[in-house]
């Protein structure tokens, strides 16, 4: 994976890593924007609009919501796995 990400800019590859190490492969990342840009060091503006562009791209994936936040997960791009019906409710364990 890190050789496709060498085309994203810095902020969208720490972002996609950042959702591989909370959630691997199949989890999805239950924090914030909020959260996940405190962590990164970055404004929670700056990394929304990477998280809205990297869903665009197919390198997240919406899981569900809560109220009015988003949960994602990583998507096609980045895991290789072929979406064949979008993921509507939380996966159980």
């Amino acid at each position: 994976m890190r050789w496709l990400l060498s085309g994203l800019s810095h902020l969208k590859q720490n972002a996609v890593m950042t959702y591989a190490i909370l959630g691997g492969l199949e989890c999805s990342v239950e924090r914030t924007a909020a959260a996940l840009a405190g962590l990164m060091g970055v404004p929670a503006p700056h990394f929304s609009r990477a998280r809205r562009e990297l869903e665009a791209e197919g390198w997240l994936e919406h899981t569900h919501s809560e109220g009015q936040v988003k949960f994602y997960r990583l998507g096609e791009m980045a895991t290789g796995r072929e979406v064949v019906v979008p993921l509507r409710n939380r996966t159980t364990a």
